[in-house]
């Protein structure tokens, strides 16, 4: 018979800091390794004497591993231990890391598609893993801020990326990234194998049962499953516009094409900053109020860059902002994931939503290129595929942040009924 991991005595009321400092570690990991190869395909396709476009194929599978591992995590975190299912993610990221900068050496298309394929899988493992064990073996009072604070490493991750690529590439060659990541992923599955302790969920009929997909969609899960669904969708769809096009973006506003990508570095150093404000404001008003708060920072700016002519800096300050607001968005569904479903159901609810946001991730940039092809202005890209899908999300949020306040009232006891007698 399957359980959930129990805690006895102060560790119910302590925080267990090793392991959210493992958890947040494992997902830096995924996020540095998610931007390697973007980072790496400019090098790259100099070294190889290819236009960038010929790497379309192991971008986009890179794309369908992560999708197909955040799908299956939940499957497997019923069949192995939680503790097992993330360890393995890790070293299967460290491992097929180092095997993407071995294939380098090939000049192969195919053989480097078919290392990422296998690296996305690994990588789409461990985000969802990571989060809902992580909140599982700390107290329940605490999880909608440690699911935050946990997430937050996939931003630190994609920074990290952006900061340091360069110099990667520069001194250790085009490989520089994947081996850096490789590396460092390496003591991270350690880390994680050692204090991830207290996982006692064990495998069988009932585990697999509440594991199943259909299971997000049991009685009143099924229309928060709707709203969590198509929040993460939308709120994807804005974000992935903004770091694809932002290069193309800027150029319009009259930086040069060397000075253009520092638009990504604002972007992304803005969403840190808007997961930490998630936090403080997860705390005080809950995770589903605070996702239809946040992101409206989001479509302030993306407004105010689509409607406007502001300068540089400017330009660049309202890229900070809506980063912000967007990818507290990014980090919150899971949260609000972890929030929705129990112990069980978790690892898979908060997996499909990831999916179903990735999903997103590939659609929004692939209508962006489709309007820059019909000479579509980047300011009115902003408009389209940023402030409008980000609005609507905030409608679904605000939407759940309603049932779960009904769903709340309902469950606390009645003022007025009467106590039975004895």
């Amino acid at each position: 018979m399957p359980t959930t991991p129990s805690l006895s005595g102060n560790e119910q009321d302590s925080i267990r800091w090793i392991t959210i400092a493992a958890g947040f570690f494992a997902v830096l990991v995924d996020g540095f390794d998610t931007a390697s190869l973007a980072a790496t395909v400019p090098a790259l396709a100099k070294e190889w004497g290819l236009p960038a476009a010929e790497f379309t194929l192991p971008l986009v599978l890179t794309n369908v591993g992560v999708v197909l591992g955040y799908m299956s995590a939940g499957a497997l975190s019923a069949r192995f231990a939680q503790r097992k299912v993330l360890t393995a993610g890790v070293a299967g990221t460290a491992a097929l890391s180092l095997l993407s900068a071995a294939t380098l050496l090939t000049h192969s298309i195919v053989i480097l598609s078919g290392a990422r394929l296998a690296t996305g899988l690994a990588i789409g493992i461990v985000l969802p893993v990571a989060v809902s064990l992580t909140t599982s073996l700390n107290p329940e009072r605490a999880r909608q801020r440690i699911s935050v604070g946990v997430t937050l490493g996939l931003a630190a991750g994609l920074t990290l990326g952006g900061v340091f690529g360069r110099f990667l590439i520069e001194s250790v060659g085009t490989g520089g990234m994947f081996w850096a990541g490789g590396i460092a992923a390496i003591p991270t599955a350690i880390l994680v194998a050692v204090t991830m302790k207290g996982d006692v969920t064990r495998a069988g009929v009932d585990a697999a049962a509440s594991a199943k997909v259909a299971r997000l969609f049991d009685g009143r899960s099924r229309t928060k499953t709707i709203y969590l669904w198509c929040f993460s969708f939308l709120i994807f769809i804005a974000a992935y516009t903004l770091t694809s096009w932002t290069p193309t973006l800027l150029v319009e506003f009259g930086f040069n094409a060397t000075e253009a990508p520092i638009g990504l570095a604002f972007i992304s150093f803005g969403g840190i900053i808007g997961g930490l404000l998630l936090l403080p404001l997860t705390a005080r008003i809950g995770i589903a109020r605070a996702l239809a708060v946040m992101p409206i920072l989001g479509i302030v700016c993306a407004v105010a860059i689509g409607i406007t002519e502001p300068g540089r800096i400017l330009v660049l300050l309202l890229l900070m902002g809506a980063g912000a607001g967007i990818t507290s968005g990014q980090i919150g569904q899971l949260t609000m994931a972890v929030s929705l479903y129990p112990h069980g159901t978790r690892t898979t609810g908060v997996g499909w939503s990831a999916a179903i946001g990735r999903i997103g991730s590939i659609v929004g940039p692939s209508i962006a290129g489709v309007l820059i092809s019909l000479s579509v202005s980047g300011q009115n890209i902003v408009l389209l595929l940023a402030a409008i899908p980000v609005l609507v999300a905030v409608i679904c949020a605000a939407r759940l942040a309603r049932l779960q306040s009904t769903a709340t009232a309902e469950a606390a006891p009645s003022h007025n009924q009467i106590a039975p007698s004895v």
